[in-house]
């Protein structure tokens, strides 16, 4: 009987035939949130039976031989793809990094290098406190259920990770598998999937990001124990504090997409902007305040009327009686500009308010953005 590499094995019994699936993961490389996508090198295993191809046993009781290189081309193998796959690659350093093994009874095991890249939407809602779920998804190319199905393989052999695996931003925490069977205008064709739960890693984020711009907010309420007079200096604080702070946010959030919703990095550097620019409209209410004039007449004597002296004729010079006196030596009310003490004790008063009712609100915020970002499950926000 002729091999029939195009038919699948179980085909010509009436039957669909069974292919079971397992991945070990070596190694992840880069999950870029940029271009939503992660890279991972991994052993895809696949094991079927082949009623075709069995053999008697050896006499010294093998039963099972390993297959030559270029073997998968010359018999029936799975067209298994990744669904969700952007690039991928077989290894062939030093040689075709696959083996493919041949029981007596026919059951072949085929196992294979390969590094790809997959695609991976991830929701960003809580970055950086998120937890992505990145899918592999094996999906037949040409079969459908009707001739291939696919299973796991047992003996919890579908998933296995190396133990020294780290990455510099995630932990793997979990894997879950899930049947993706496809409905398509050709049929139903078989799918399964394994989802990776990668929780971030908050270490970078602390010392990078949240505590250099807590310290640039407690850094703009040293103005409020400056002199209200040393304008320049509040003035330059305030600014130096509010660019910092613009240029740190812009820096935090090169490296993301631009999507549309509100991250929680956007939720804390907004608020400490606005922190920020407070502080400095504040001096600013106080700058108005410890300035403000008031009108306040004055009683000074006025001045005598000055005549022409003997010994002064030969120049004709003479004093002119000043316009705020009655010219009689008596005395005269006259109006001034003076600071108003009022105004510079609620400047003052502004100053000490301020000194409590920042950090207060600021402790207040951090109380509820930590609580909430941290137990507020990233499903609930992805559907609101």
């Amino acid at each position: 009987m002729k091999y029939d590499k195009s038919t699948p094995p179980s085909t010509t019994l009436g039957k669909a035939t069974k292919v079971e699936l397992g991945i070990y993961v070596n190694n992840f490389y880069s999950i870029s949130e940029l271009s939503e996508d992660f890279s991972l090198n991994i052993y895809l295993r696949q094991q079927w039976t082949d009623p075709r191809l069995k053999f008697p046993s050896f006499s010294n009781g093998t039963r099972k031989v390993k297959l030559a290189d270029k073997a998968w081309d010359m018999i029936w193998t799975p067209d298994v793809f990744f669904r969700n796959e952007k690039s991928a690659s077989f290894h062939d350093m030093t040689t075709p990094n696959r083996l493919m093994r041949l029981h007596s009874d026919g059951k072949v095991w085929y196992a294979s290098k390969i590094t790809t890249k997959l695609s991976c939407s991830m929701n960003l809602q809580k970055y950086p406190m998120d937890t992505q779920i990145c899918p592999i998804k094996f999906e037949s190319f040409g079969y459908t259920t009707d001739q291939v199905y696919f299973e796991w393989l047992p003996n919890g052999m579908a998933v296995k990770t190396d133990t020294h695996i780290q990455m510099p931003q995630f932990n793997l925490v979990k894997t879950s598998l899930v049947n993706c069977s496809m409905v398509y205008s050709t049929g139903t064709y078989p799918c399964l999937e394994i989802n990776f739960h990668l929780r971030r890693s908050m270490g970078y984020y602390i010392l990078q990001v949240y505590v250099p711009s807590a310290m640039i907010v407690i850094l703009s309420w040293v103005s409020y124990w400056i002199n209200i007079d040393a304008t320049p200096a509040r003035v330059s604080l305030g600014l130096l504090t509010v660019l910092t702070m613009t240029t740190q946010s812009a820096s935090a959030r090169a490296s993301l997409p631009r999507v549309s919703y509100v991250k929680a990095i956007d939720v804390w550097m907004s608020v400490c902007l606005i922190f920020v620019f407070s502080s400095l409209l504040e001096f600013a209410l106080v700058n108005v305040y410890s300035r403000k004039l008031i009108i306040k007449k004055l009683k000074m004597p006025a001045l005598r009327p000055w005549k022409k002296h003997d010994d002064v004729k030969q120049n004709d010079e003479c004093v002119k009686v000043s316009p705020e006196t009655n010219g009689h030596g008596t005395v005269s009310n006259s109006n001034h500009l003076v600071k108003d003490p009022e105004g510079r004790t609620n400047a003052r008063l502004i100053d000490k308010i301020s000194r409590k009712l920042f950090p207060g609100i600021f402790i207040l915020f951090n109380i509820g953005y930590w609580l909430f970002y941290s137990f507020i499950p990233g499903d609930y926000l992805k559907n609101r």
